[in-house]
């Protein structure tokens, strides 16, 4: 997942073009080899070639290949004769993923230009050429993923690669008799109009979202209503709800029209709530644009408002027609909240798929760096994992509760700080203390504990305050998740092995708060 993204190919097959281009899908840095050598250099390739020889070139080529192997996250745009030695080959195999742009001659030779081949100095001789081109086809087959190039617009060669670098996940999460259909994908605004089917829509949606991803919905969302709230989650209110209400009854909304809620976890929330209430109901699509809202708040048929400190005291359930992950916009979102984002996956692969957690656990770096095809990955398979527990329970009559793992506790911590701590910061602080109570309770073992302990900590870092555990317990006490007067902790046993207790008392609360540094 960490490894770097090797483009070969003939000269003037569009790896500089498509290699930009697809470095910014992938939130990657883009590294152009032959711009690197003739800056380090200082004069163009064509005069190091007369001057000091192809040799020299090679020997400086090959060192820069070392350089950038000892490098990860990038995307690199390699010289159209690189491959032709076997170490060079393997210094890509060995770092990442070789990715072969396959292009007739004719297709370079009208790609690059007149005046371009004339800065070439390969393609001076056209019977040499010939005999180059050819025999450099048969070491560019040597990688990981072909893709024939000719004919293709740039945006066109970076989908084609990203179909297996980052392929779309399509899957289905049963909500009780429904199924509502999930797709994770770099493409969302290309498969929205289709779910869309020419009917009238609102979009709900916040201005922070607006500024970012407007533009690229703006094809397929130009005849929509759209209603901008602020961002944050305050706008979780039923204050919020009235303003999308009012403005749905001012453009003469009816319930067979369309709401698009666009954003993270707060619209999307905010937006289903909205649409299962208004005239009764009425038909809902929801586009999650952040990690957090992707794999939580989009999945699972739940809607939800603020009551004061209480989250989502005022909510229901209710089933989308669709659900569009959209990690084209991860590359927007800052480190902040890609760190909220893996709190709530990692906590999804605790209870429910331990292979979700060991994938985190092993790959937290270039999670962290904000890699959009890792983070897809994650997204999805944390997306299916909590659908799987909501198959079994859609309602939250019991089993669907282990998804609340450090969430009664967290709850608190963000109510307390009035919403000023995030959601996954909060979530982290909710794990620590239940990982310490089943650690205490002789439930999870001492390995098991400070290994997820730590990992919890590594991708949420710093320190935030708790509140009183007197106060804790008072808002604890109107948490949705309160069973029979009694609080229900989600706690573990293990890896994939959760367990829900209602038997917590303050002592032993108390005890689990004092033994965690915050």
């Amino acid at each position: 997942m960490s490894g770097n993204v090797y483009l070969t190919g003939f000269m003037g097959a569009g790896k500089s073009t498509a290699g930009r281009a697809l470095a910014e899908s992938l939130g990657r840095r883009f590294v152009d080899m032959d711009e690197v050598l003739a800056e380090e250099m200082g004069r163009p390739i064509r005069e190091v070639f007369e001057v000091k020889g192809e040799a020299f070139f090679r020997r400086r080529e090959s060192a820069l290949l070392v350089k950038l192997a000892r490098r990860s996250l990038l995307v690199v745009a390699t010289g159209g004769g690189l491959p032709g030695l076997g170490r060079n080959r393997d210094v890509m195999s060995r770092s990442g993923r070789i990715v072969y742009l396959s292009a007739e001659l004719e297709t370079c030779r009208r790609r690059l230009g007149p005046e371009e081949i004339a800065n070439r100095p390969m393609w001076r001789d056209e019977a040499r050429l010939t005999t180059l081109f050819d025999e450099r086809r048969g070491l560019y087959r040597e990688c990981d993923q072909k893709v024939p190039v000719d004919g293709l617009k740039p945006s066109e060669i970076v989908n084609r690669i990203l179909e297996q670098l980052a392929p779309e996940e399509r899957f289905t999460v049963r909500l009780g008799e429904d199924a509502c259909p999930v797709e994770a994908t770099l493409r969302a605004p290309i498969r929205l109009p289709e779910m869309i089917d020419g009917r009238r829509a609102a979009l709900v949606t916040d201005s922070h979202v607006a500024e970012l991803h407007l533009e690229r919905y703006g094809p397929c969302l130009k005849n929509a209503t759209r209603i901008i709230l602020r961002p944050g989650e305050r706008t979780k209110t039923l204050d919020g709800a009235r303003r999308v209400y009012e403005a749905l009854m001012a453009a003469r909304f009816n319930r067979d029209d369309l709401l698009i809620a666009l954003g993270g976890g707060v619209m999307t929330d905010l937006g289903a709530f909205v649409a299962a209430t208004y005239k009764r109901g009425m038909p809902f699509l929801l586009v999650s644009t952040s990690l957090l809202g992707c794999v939580d708040a989009a999945v699972g048929g739940k809607a939800g408002v603020n009551l004061g400190q209480a989250k989502n005291a005022v909510g229901c359930f209710t089933i989308p027609e669709g659900v569009i992950l959209d990690a084209a916009a991860f590359r927007t979102l800052g480190r902040p909240a890609v760190r909220d984002g893996l709190v709530e996956a990692y906590k999804t692969g605790l209870v429910a798929a331990p292979e979700l957690a060991g994938l985190i656990e092993s790959n937290a770096g270039p999670l962290l760096a904000g890699d959009t095809a890792s983070l897809l990955r994650v997204a999805a398979s944390s997306a299916r994992a909590k659908g799987d527990v909501v198959a079994r329970d859609f309602r939250e009559g019991g089993w669907r509760g282990i998804l609340n793992f450090g969430h009664t506790f967290g709850h608190a911590v963000e109510g307390w700080g009035q919403y000023r701590v995030s959601h996954g910061r909060a979530v982290a602080q909710g794990m620590i203390l239940a990982l310490a109570l089943s650690r205490d309770r002789g439930l999870l073992d001492r390995g098991n504990h400070d290994r997820m302990s730590e990992t919890v900590r590594r991708i949420m870092p710093g320190r935030v305050e708790w509140p009183p555990l007197e106060e804790a317990w008072e808002i604890m006490s109107h948490d949705k998740k309160v069973r029979q007067g009694r609080l229900v902790f989600a706690l573990l046993e293990g890896p994939g092995r959760p367990v829900l207790v209602n038997d917590v008392t303050r002592d032993e609360l108390c005890r689990a708060v004092a033994s965690v540094e915050v």
